[in-house]
């Protein structure tokens, strides 16, 4: 995908955030991004990206954290500093299967019926049209939106779901929904339903049309197949090479899987698989990365730049941060029982389960590549094997893994169905924890456990959602809504003041909600039920760790309310001139009653119910206010001389090589020149968009052309362009150090 495609469709999926509620549209593919974890789906049945380089790309590909405007770097000069990107996934080729042994297809050119000893239709291997056994005019999605803060939410449907259907050519229709959750506690998972049906109705690829054939099915099989690795899409920019697929080198050393003759495959996963009786039942199988990226794996055979750790620090204090302290995978949630199977549906334990790393071990006396493992390759027999075995390799932490869990025989007469509940699950260590490296050894430990809970949360949205119907939809998931997210900003209030301030504020909307539950009853009554608002902050532009800075329980609500604006006000000067911040607002439910699910079960143990942070203000710094040039000016350079990395004389992150210019008059000009008196770059200084007037500026030290300019010593000329004192200037030297 070009660049300027990317940023396309990365306007896209922004409108498409802000669409009302309850909206419902359709199209080809469309992107989870309401929860944490981001995903895009395609109306073929595919998960993931259809490239094997997802990395490269910025759209929503299964990668955490998910939140608006995140965009993933694709450049060696965007991903130099920042941002970071701490727990990404590669999900590649995942998506269902359909095996029908001893079948009947349509046979051009009359298309009569002829007997086969496999039909197979996939989602998830390579090849296209002919090889997938569908069509390219399949249906496109109906996109449900059904936002939590907006006013027409129904508490009993999930807040985004995804439906589409398409038919194959195994005469087998398929009818998958996804649903996903922006609610803490179940917002790292998406839940797919799948329902396989026997219509009758084939689809004939060559033709682009679907015909009429009505059989039983003795043997039908039903898949999932995906590879995993959370090893190649986090980065340590470690790497001499400036060719950003190998500069950008992923967290275990991705950019090697030839890397040695012993050691070939150069990913950094280790594998596993549980069916944790007393957690619920169903097989659940996730990758995680080798080491959590502290370091280049030892077989990561490409030159370290000398200082790398310093380029992975957010403070210089602080260990190298810790990339991909991640475990992601597959819970299997529901399956309709296969002849002869535990008859209990949520005992969803697959009859085959299979793991095989790429590149690295052999099926049939033959190396697996999977951009190569497909119906041009292999057979329909071999294919048909390599799902009805179960093998798993050594677990040596260099894998890139591919699972395939395959559930059957199925016996299809004509309108019978087997319906597939699974959940693309995550589980991350605390994020303050990982930018901070890991200081005290939780990972692994801590992710499993993360993934565990959230194990935990999507078995029970199943348990209290399976077998309800809401405005005509039959669900299969539900989950209790916490109060909805405050609607803040933030912004500079220090002008004429010696004092850094920043004004964070924030509606009632908390306050003003009432929520129901599936027995028609509220739940959540924001005027009696609301015990307050916490007020967070971070440094870190992505906003995936956060400090408290206040917490205001209901008592205290009349001290930060201000009539005249109609919302609340807090004050934060805790604060430093020139430091760039973000903040959000959450709200609160200490103790909520009990909670009727939507097929009825009730829950009486809730835990303390809090708002989402998706609601986050934009970064923004506090500034002094402009300069009464009547008392005479002159211009302050901080820091000066700016030092790369040194706490003492840069701002850090998130605008690590920030240079601020202070004690401006209200309009100004500023001109960099080089030693030599060459113009490096012209700033403009005035009033923001909302007439605001600041004594600030900042410059990243780079050119008018973009490109970041060489240490040294620097001349600037600042010229007012303030009523009364035009042309008037003041100039002065600046030293950057690197």
């Amino acid at each position: 995908m070009s660049s300027a495609k990317n940023y396309l469709y990365l306007l896209f999926i922004l409108v498409f955030l802000l669409l009302p509620v309850l909206s419902v549209f359709s199209q080809t593919s469309t992107t989870h991004t309401r929860g944490k974890l981001w995903e895009t789906l395609y109306n073929y049945g595919y998960i993931g990206d259809p490239g094997a380089w997802d990395y490269l790309e910025i759209t929503g590909i299964g990668f955490y954290p998910g939140f608006p405007g995140y965009t993933y770097p694709d450049n060696e000069l965007k991903v130099y500093y920042w941002p970071k990107v701490d727990a990404n996934f590669h999900n590649f080729r995942s998506g269902p299967w359909i095996i029908a042994k001893d079948a009947q297809t349509l046979v051009p050119p009359d298309y009569h019926s002829e007997p086969r000893d496999f039909l197979l239709w996939h989602a998830s291997l390579s090849g296209e049209g002919q090889e997938t056994g569908r069509l390219y005019s399949n249906p496109n999605f109906v996109i449900t939106h059904n936002f939590i803060d907006n006013e027409d939410f129904n508490p009993l449907l999930p807040e985004e779901m995804n439906y589409v259907y398409y038919h194959t050519a195994t005469g087998i229709t398929v009818k998958q929904r996804s649903m996903a959750w922006s609610f803490p506690d179940y917002d790292d998972f998406i839940i797919y339903d799948y329902t396989f049906v026997n219509q009758g109705e084939m689809a004939i690829p060559a033709l682009n049309e679907t015909k009429k054939l009505e059989q039983t099915y003795d043997e039908v099989w039903i898949v999932f197949h995906s590879g995993l690795t959370v090893s190649t899409k986090g980065f340590l920019n470690f790497h001499q090479d400036e060719d950003f697929e190998f500069s950008v080198a992923p967290a275990g050393g991705f950019g090697g899987w030839q890397a040695s003759d012993d050691r070939k495959g150069g990913f950094s996963d280790y594998y596993g698989v549980e069916n944790d009786k007393p957690d619920g039942k169903g097989t659940l199988f996730y990758s995680r990365d080798y080491n959590g990226g502290r370091e280049p794996v030892p077989w990561d055979p490409y030159q370290h730049r000398n200082n790398w750790q310093r380029f992975v620090r957010l403070q210089p204090d602080w260990l190298p941060e810790l990339q991909d302290p991640a475990c992601f995978g597959w819970l299997m949630l529901y399956r309709t029982p296969p002849q002869g199977a535990n008859p209990d549906p949520y005992d969803a334990d697959p009859t085959y389960f299979n793991i095989y790393s790429d590149e690295r071990d052999t099926f049939k006396g033959r190396e697996l590549d999977f951009e190569g493992f497909d119906p041009r390759g292999y057979s329909l027999k071999d294919i048909f094997e390599y799902a009805t075995h179960s093998v798993r390799p050594p677990n040596e932490g260099d894998l890139y893994c591919w699972y395939t869990a395959t559930f059957g025989p199925y016996s299809l007469a004509p309108g019978d169905s087997v319906k597939l509940i699974i959940a693309e699950i995550a589980g991350v260590m605390d994020m303050k924890q990982v930018a901070m490296g890991d200081p005290n050894h939780w990972y692994p430990d801590s992710s499993i456990a993360a993934l565990h809970r959230n194990v935990r949360a999507a078995r029970q949205a199943v348990k209290w959602g399976m077998g309800a119907e809401v405005e005509g939809i039959k669900l299969v998931a539900d989950v209790p809504e916490p109060p909805p997210p405050p609607g803040c900003s933030a912004a500079t209030i220090s002008m004429g003041t010696d004092t850094a301030i920043i004004a964070v504020r924030w509606d009632k909307l908390a306050e003003q909600t009432s929520i129901t539950d599936g027995s028609g009853g509220v739940f959540y009554d924001g005027s009696a039920d609301l015990d307050g608002y916490r007020i967070f902050r971070t440094f870190d532009d992505r906003g995936v760790w956060w400090d408290l800075v206040e917490e205001i329980p209901r008592s205290q609500f009349d001290d930060y309310w201000s009539q005249e604006d109609q919302e609340y006000i807090y004050l934060d000067k805790d604060l430093n001139f020139g430091f760039s911040f973000k903040y959000y607002v959450q709200a609160y439910n200490i103790d909520p009653g009990p909670w009727t699910s939507a097929n009825g079960t009730v829950v009486n143990d809730l835990g303390e119910q809090v708002s989402d942070d998706y609601n986050q203000t934009q970064l923004v710094s506090a500034r002094p206010g402009p300069e009464d040039l009547a008392e005479g000016w002159d211009v302050f350079v901080a820091p000066n001389p700016y030092v790369e990395g040194d706490p003492e004389r840069s701002f850090g992150e998130p605008t690590p090589r920030k240079i601020e210019f202070r004690k401006l008059p209200e309009r100004a000009r500023i001109r960099i020149y080089s030693l030599s008196g060459d113009l490096i770059i012209t700033l403009e200084h005035g009033p923001d968009e909302f007439g605001n007037l600041f004594g600030s500026t900042s410059w990243d030290q780079r050119s008018d052309d973009g490109l970041l300019v060489a240490p040294g010593l620097y001349v600037y000329v600042v010229e007012s362009l303030t009523g009364g004192y035009v042309n008037d200037t003041v100039s002065g030297k600046l030293m950057i150090v690197r």
